[in-house]
């Protein structure tokens, strides 16, 4: 049991890897969450941070009305599994004791030994360690179950909160691969599966 609650699997021996094919047995459960696939009864939860210009002001796509995010949503709930390179694992936080949607955590299947991070938590939902405890899980996903090398977070200059919680779970700045022109630019963090031990 990790600091966030996260019950360790058992690690493959040294050069085996337990990939599941990017296919994960879901939910994944941390003590107030449950990562799960979306449904389309889900839209009510998620047009609280959709439509809030707050929350999204870091994100790569625009505050959304309910229509917009009724189409977003319906690209949502096909995302339980990622099995091909470039497709992306995007899972409902769910909080426990509510039932309510809070968030969403994403995990982009990037390459067979590297993926791309990212989250958004409902402003409400702020500053309650929700976000760190869906992101603990989402990176024991990566390391021990897909035995991924790498994960890569790309944060947008000014979100020190996003940057402060990579810090946290063993991310460190690689300047050289910033994205500072075009509409998102991003600052770009990595974790690698030995620094992640290291911090866990």
């Amino acid at each position: 049991m990790n600091e966030h609650g996260v019950a360790a699997p058992e690690r493959p021996p040294s050069g085996e890897r337990a990939n599941d094919g990017w296919r994960p047995r879901l939910p994944l459960r941390t003590p107030r969450l449950l990562l799960r696939a979306h449904r389309t009864d889900d839209l009510r939860d998620l047009v609280v941070f959709h439509s809030d210009s707050h929350t999204t002001r870091y994100l790569p796509w625009p505050v959304r009305d309910v229509d917009e995010t009724a189409a977003a949503l319906a690209t949502k709930v096909r995302q339980h599994e990622a099995p091909r390179e470039g497709d992306w694992l995007v899972l409902a936080i769910e909080e426990v004791a509510s039932g309510t949607v809070i968030g969403e955590v994403d995990l982009r299947h990037a390459s067979a030994t590297h993926g791309e991070l990212g989250y958004v938590i409902r402003r409400d939902r702020e500053g309650q360690g929700l976000a760190s405890e869906a992101v603990a899980a989402m990176l024991q996903y990566a390391f021990d179950q897909l035995g991924l090398d790498r994960v890569d977070a790309f944060i947008s200059p000014g979100n020190a909160a996003s940057e402060h919680l990579a810090v946290r779970h063993g991310f460190h700045r690689e300047p050289s691969r910033d994205s500072l022109t075009g509409p998102n630019p991003t600052l770009t963090y990595t974790v690698t599966r030995d620094t992640h031990d290291a911090s866990a």
